[in-house]
């Protein structure tokens, strides 16, 4: 008896695409912490989103403009991640080597499990926090370390 390939290729294909369709779905907070930055930073104007949606995560790249001023703000929220502690460390970790002596790092408390935020010696010049709550992780790059930090308190309040 003779298999013939390219029916049963087809037919793994199928068996593949199938499986690979159903993502994780958009956890509900999702919406309400655009709509709280939408509703207390109305400068802020969220220009374009990019949404990553799989079994083990949903997230969303948000890329946000007031005036001539852009920014970027990252939401994480993985299913199936092993160990969020060590992985938010191994980020911050990269983040450290990327920015070196050029940032200052602060921990930031109250914002999360763990926080952190890179800003440079001009407090108005684009500042960085990263901060994890349970498997969320978050990345806020924005003018001003001030404007940085309330974006990152309105998202804290939302996740679960």
């Amino acid at each position: 008896m003779m298999f013939r390939p390219i029916p049963i290729f087809a037919i793994v294909i199928l068996c593949l695409a199938t499986v690979g369709v159903f993502g994780q779905s958009r956890p509900e907070w999702f919406e309400s912490a655009r709509n709280t930055i939408k509703t207390k930073e109305p400068g802020w104007k969220m220009v374009d989103v990019i949404v990553t949606d799989n079994t083990s995560v949903y997230g969303e790249s948000i890329r946000m403009r007031a005036g001539a001023h852009t920014g970027a703000v990252e939401i994480s929220a993985y299913n199936d991640l092993v160990n969020p502690n060590e992985t938010f460390t191994g980020q911050v970790t990269v983040y450290d080597n990327i920015v070196g002596r050029k940032q200052t790092k602060t921990k930031l408390n109250g914002l999360g499990d763990e926080a952190y935020m890179w800003s440079p010696k001009n407090a108005d010049d684009y500042t960085t926090v990263m901060f994890k709550k349970g498997k969320t992780f978050v990345s806020i790059f924005l003018p001003g370390r001030s404007t940085a930090q309330r974006f990152a308190g309105h998202i804290a309040a939302h996740i679960p």
